[in-house]
This record gives structure tokens, sequence and C-alpha cells, in this order.
């Protein structure tokens, strides 16, 4: 089975993971901003843009 069908298959699950990485990046540089703020805000768009390439990627629909 090729791998966009099985991530096609389980795109609610890859959905619920994406947007629980997101959150826990948002939470994670809001409580560690004063530390290393270019890092934090660095590491959030990184996981956030990750996040939103494995729901975009399941989304779409295998031929």
């Amino acid at each position: 089975m090729p791998i966009n069908q099985i991530l096609y298959n389980n795109k609610k699950k890859l959905i619920l993971v994406s947007i629980l990485a997101i959150v826990v990046g948002a939470l994670t540089s809001y409580f560690n901003y004063g530390t290393e703020p270019w890092e934090t805000i660095g590491g959030f768009i990184c996981g956030l843009f990750f996040g939103m390439l494995i729901i975009f990627t399941s989304l779409k629909q295998p031929n």
C-alpha cells in the first residue's frame, strides 16, 4: 500500500496529532519566551509549518 493511501486512511488521527503538536509548540514558546526569544519563535514557526504540512498532505485523496 502506498504511503499516500496510508496517510489518507488515517487523516483524522494525523490532523489531531498535528493540531496537538501546534498547540504544544505554542504553549512551549509562550512559557519559554523570556529565556531565548528567537529560538522559541523559530521553533514554534517550524513546528507550525510542519504540522500544517502533515495536515495538507493527509487531506489530498490519492489517485
